[in-house]
This record gives structure tokens, sequence and C-alpha cells, in this order.
């Protein structure tokens, strides 16, 4: 017997980003998924505001060493003021929505400064090039 509290919809194993340019990745849709995430197209049923947010910082807990504990940190935070907003803004109707994409945005900047500086001390990638992964 199944769950009745489950959705059917429920993804029991969700796509988590593993390395920083799947974190940019996946900010880049969340802009545009932005205030709901809801996918409209229907393909992708299972994505929601918190779908898209816990794939946001189990990715950033994948890459923690790789952005340090100080960015990792702020992050999390910034991650967790934008979610409240666009919460705040379902119908994108109270600039909240506006405020949670600048929220995003830093989060991007802290991805690509720790990409960059992999890539000018030339840290290797778990496949041993150097990418800024």
């Amino acid at each position: 017997m199944s769950d009745p509290f489950i959705s059917s919809y429920h993804n029991p194993d969700p796509y988590i980003p593993a390395s920083l340019s799947e974190i940019y990745d996946l900010l880049g849709s969340m802009f545009l998924g932005a205030p709901t995430f809801i996918d409209k197209s229907g393909v992708f049923p299972e994505r929601n505001i918190d779908s898209e947010f816990h794939a946001l910082t189990e990715g950033a807990q994948k890459v923690r060493k790789k952005l340090g504990e100080e960015d990792y940190a702020q992050l999390i935070n910034l991650a967790g003021q934008a979610k409240a907003l666009f919460a705040d803004d379902p119908n994108d109707d109270n600039d909240k929505t506006d405020q949670g994409r600048s929220l995003l945005y830093e989060i991007e900047k802290l991805i690509q400064a720790a990409r960059w500086h992999r890539v000018a001390v030339q840290l290797k990638d778990d496949e041993g090039e150097v990418t800024g992964d």
C-alpha cells in the first residue's frame, strides 16, 4: 500500500548537481522558474520551490570543500532568504521575486568566483582536468 501523504509525482531520486558548473546551470533554470519553479509544460511535474532549493542546497553540500566554509555558509544563507522571498511572492506581483532573483545572482557570483579561483591556481577537477569544477 502506498503512503497517501506522498505525491504520485514525488521523485525518490531527485537530480542533485554534483559540480560547480552544474550548480551554475541550475541557477540559470531557477532564474527562469521563479517564483514558483513549477514546470508549466508538465514534463517535470515534481518540480517546485522545495525541490529546486533542495537541489541547490544539497548540491552546495557536495561542493562544500571547493567553495570553502565561508562561501558555503553564505550560499546556504542566501538560498534560505531567496526561497522565503519567492514563497512570499507566488504571483510575482510584489517585487519579492526580483529581490529573490538578486540573491540567486549573489549565489551565482560565489560559484563563479570559486570556479575562477580553481582555474587560476590550476586545481584539477574529479577527472583530472583544470576546468573550474
